[in-house]
């Protein structure tokens, strides 16, 4: 038995039962953490206090590792004297044997430095693409980039999402132990949905420019007799264009906008769409695509977001090269079609993303791998490729 450290401020927000917004890496990481559970071994979370909230029951062996006080010290400074060495004695205090990382940054550094004063194994599972190539710059300077990187060269294992990923991570550290592994996917069982009820095209996603409102706003305004609703929050930094197009959705007939969603509102809300849209710029694999697909929802995606080609090669809804192209597409779709890429999706999940199936694929990649003490490249692929299959 093994004891994982998942290191998150965000995965408070769904343990509680008054769940709160976090993005998909703090779902994805949740998953995870309930596999590893049924698998026997022990997991712990450094996050934020939940203060004097409930936690959901499925949550009453996870063991809570309180994190800094966001606001705590002066700025600038608090990392030094304060956030470093609160969170070295925290995780020295936990004793892990890993510790996850959901979302790689330049803190990835400190963490990996700490992991190896403390004898740790340090996994970082990387959360979009952008943190392997030059488009991560737009939104970071050089000294986040060099920290990111150097955080990945001091980790043990590289967890990826996609090809993509996996293929970055073989040229940038050839010499780290990387798998691609499919995303665990965990949700309470669901009613079947009638078909006749799905009455809309569904969006979800944080109101931010990789997720494209743009698109979304072109979209809609040419599909002007498909309903759209669109479901999500502003994030805390909207930039302008995302800014100036939430405000034109608002104003079209055919859009309606519902919220954020509780993570128990999320499925009924995409079970009952007749397709889920996506129009980011790039993401590594989203947790929508999972949750839309096991309640048999088709998805509409750009040519990049298609990870590893499975909307394509499965026949899981439909990639468009721009609007008039969806356009297209989506009016040639007949029942039949429709009803086949229901059923695929429904069956691509269950055979590939099982929650406790991922866990025990992941644990498997780490045994082996931590028995092996130098990795060749070739080497890695051959075993990557045995744990994702097995």
């Amino acid at each position: 038995m093994a004891r994982f450290l998942f290191y998150d401020d965000k995965l408070i927000n769904l343990m509680m039962q008054e769940e709160k917004p976090c993005g998909g890496s703090a779902v994805q990481s949740f998953a995870w953490m309930m596999g590893l559970l049924e698998e026997g071994q022990e997991v712990y979370v450094m996050t934020n206090s939940p203060g004097n909230k409930s936690l959901k029951e499925e949550c009453s062996k996870i063991k809570l590792v309180p994190m800094y006080e966001p606001n705590k010290g002066l700025r600038w400074l608090r990392w030094l004297y304060y956030r470093l060495p609160h969170t070295y004695k925290g995780i020295k205090a936990a004793k892990p044997d890993y510790l996850y990382v959901g979302i790689p940054a330049w803190t990835s550094f400190f963490l990996g430095i700490i992991c190896r004063m403390l004898k740790i194994k340090l996994i970082h599972r990387i959360s979009s693409d952008i943190q392997l190539d030059k488009r991560f710059r737009k939104d970071n300077s050089a000294i986040h980039q060099f920290l990111l990187n150097q955080g990945f060269r001091l980790s043990h294992h590289i967890l990826c999402q996609n090809n993509y990923q996996l293929m970055m991570v073989g040229k940038k550290f050839p010499d780290k132990s990387a798998i691609k592994i499919s995303n665990p996917f965990y949700v309470k069982s669901q009613e079947p949905v009638d078909q006749s009820s799905r009455r809309y095209i569904a969006w979800v996603g944080i109101y931010r420019y990789p997720k494209n409102l743009k698109m979304l706003f072109e979209i809609a305004s040419i599909l002007r007799n498909e309903r759209f609703v669109i479901a999500g929050k502003e994030s805390a930094k909207t930039d302008t264009e995302t800014s100036y197009y939430l405000e034109k959705l608002k104003h079209l007939p055919n859009v309606s906008f519902c919220g954020y969603l509780q993570r128990d509102q999320v499925m009924p809300f995409i079970a009952n769409a007749r397709f889920l849209l996506n129009t980011s710029r790039y993401e590594g694999f989203s947790n929508t695509f999972l949750e839309a697909l096991s309640v048999g929802t088709p998805i509409l995606s750009g040519v990049n977001v298609n990870p590893d080609s499975i909307i394509s090669r499965y026949n899981l809804g439909i990639i468009y090269n721009d609007v008039f192209d969806l356009c297209k597409q989506y009016a040639s779709i007949t029942p039949e079609l429709y009803q086949l890429m229901s059923d695929n999706a429904r069956s691509y999940v269950a055979h590939n993303h099982g929650y406790k199936l991922m866990a025990r694929n992941l644990l498997r990649y780490l045994s082996e791998m931590d028995r092996i003490p130098y990795r060749s490249n070739n080497r890695l692929i051959k075993l990557t490729d045995q744990a994702t299959h097995a």
